[in-house]
């Protein structure tokens, strides 16, 4: 019995070293530049996945989210934001098998003095789903599934790019 305490405390050990060796680290909240402390988002409803989930982003990385016009924050535009589903393949019967479900958006930030902060980004993310005749109800669902998906995806990657200003701001 003390035998397999021990052999299981060397493994819980051993695991732990491995991990740490390898460089693993859990990402940390973005951590925006100054100029971004006060950020205003343009052309993103406040009740809509995006503008909702990155007002909760911005919040956590330090930032204060502001309505247009108050005081001279910087504005993140964002002037695209769109899905788009694609047919991929179609069966021997012309019916399609496999769909695109596609992800777009476009922004950029100005700062508080009208200066370009980040440049116009376009981001597109995709998944593929299949089609199934049989399975109706169930693609509704997917699909609703891996559009939460993309949108929890699309404010990371955004938030990553916003994190990239501070970086090369301080370089």
């Amino acid at each position: 019995m003390a035998a397999m305490k021990l052999h299981r405390l060397l493994v819980v050990a051993l695991l732990t070293l491995l991990l740490s060796a390898c460089g693993f680290q859990l990402r940390e909240e973005a951590v925006l530049p100054g100029g971004m402390q006060r950020l205003a988002i343009e052309g993103a409803d406040a009740l809509s996945p995006l503008g909702r989930d990155l007002r909760k982003a911005l919040t956590r990385a330090g930032a204060q989210v502001v309505e247009d016009g108050t005081g001279e924050p910087s504005v993140l535009r964002i002037t695209t934001n769109s899905f788009r589903t694609d047919v991929l393949t179609v069966s021997d019967s012309a019916r399609a098998n496999e769909y695109t479900l596609r992800y777009q958006v476009e922004f950029d930030v100005v700062g508080a003095d009208g200066t370009a902060l980040l440049p116009r980004q376009s981001i597109e993310l995709t998944r593929i789903f299949t089609f199934d005749a049989t399975q109706a109800i169930g693609i509704a669902a997917e699909q609703d599934i891996l559009s939460k998906e993309l949108q929890r995806e699309m404010v990371q990657t955004i938030m990553r790019r916003l994190e990239i200003i501070g970086q090369s701001a301080s370089s």
